[in-house]
């Protein structure tokens, strides 16, 4: 046992209080650091929506989920189904649109996607289409899938002469058949489908609406797609009546987006039957690092009458 000489005494209390300090510091650090704020998490369920924030998929970053995707599937305007296929099925009458979540399996194509707006490949209106007859009146054997294959063979050409990653092309084509001849099948009474490649760039449907034709499949291969509504989270007279988006919308939490390949059926406002006219729009504008604007590859088949 030491003796602290004289004088020695107050400097070690001194240094004794220096040290409990130091290590009451680090101890709240340490906590600080383990234990995320709820603060912070209440800041980002304002600021991006818990139904929103699920269903949107960025270009290759990883989605925040704040609460179970089977939620809210359930939860939205759209009946999740596991084909296209299940749109035949007589559920799908509740319902103003459906939907196939998929993971895209083609990678990143955005500066592909951005050199198609860059160079002009899809023309000065950015998109090329083809008009299908659903029904051959002038020869009742022809089908419809002999149609849209050779409607789809010439809507994919422009890709073919600008270096577009063939299993995008080819997912393009698959898409465009097999979805075309569902919704053929869907409404047999419709006058043509209209194929549409599309680039959207400065070129978006930006405010709430509602279609006011048939129906509209459509898939987006890069960037966010298509947000909607529930008829319930809708301010119809702001809607109707030109009203802002923020006026239209009655509670921004719950805007539901479809993620990048996602297959998206939305029925508008003369679809058959009473459940129609889903409220959508396009996603807002997203840009590079370098303020250029990131521009969306879209498919869309479109019936526009019934005869």
């Amino acid at each position: 046992f030491v003796i602290p000489a004289q004088g020695a005494m107050p400097f070690l209390i001194r240094a004794a209080g220096w040290c409990l300090s130091i290590l009451a510091v680090h101890h709240v650090m340490f906590l600080s650091i383990q234990t995320p704020r709820k603060s912070n998490l209440k800041r980002l369920q304002g600021k991006y929506g818990r139904a929103k924030q699920l269903t949107t998929r960025a270009d290759g970053a990883p989605a925040i989920v704040l609460q179970s995707e089977k939620k809210i599937l359930t939860a939205g305007p759209t009946l999740a189904c596991k084909s296209v296929q299940d749109w035949l099925h007589a559920r799908c009458n509740g319902y103003r649109g459906m939907h196939v979540p998929r993971n895209p399996t083609w990678g990143d194509v955005q500066r592909h996607v951005d050199a198609l707006a860059l160079y002009g490949i899809l023309g000065s209106e950015e998109a090329v289409h083809e008009d299908v007859q659903v029904a051959n009146r002038e020869d009742p054997n022809q089908s419809i899938e002999a149609n849209l294959s050779e409607s789809v063979q010439r809507l994919v050409v422009p890709l073919l002469n600008c270096c577009m990653p063939d299993k995008l092309v080819q997912q393009i084509q698959t898409d465009a058949q097999h979805v075309g001849v569902i919704v053929a099948n869907m409404l047999p009474t419709a006058e043509k489908l209209t194929l549409k490649l599309e680039v959207m760039g400065e070129n978006v449907c930006k405010r709430w609406h509602r279609d006011h034709y048939v129906a509209r499949a459509i898939i987006t291969y890069n960037g966010r797609g298509t947000e909607m509504l529930r008829h319930d989270n809708v301010n119809f007279g702001e809607l109707e009546n030109r009203g802002s988006n923020s006026h239209i919308v009655c509670d921004g939490s719950q805007i539901f987006t479809a993620g990048t390949g996602d297959i998206l059926f939305m029925k508008g406002v003369t679809f058959p039957g009473d459940v129609n006219g889903l409220v959508h729009k396009s996603p807002d504008k997203r840009y590079h690092a370098n303020g250029k604007l990131m521009n969306r590859l879209i498919l869309k088949i479109d019936v526009k009458k019934l005869s």
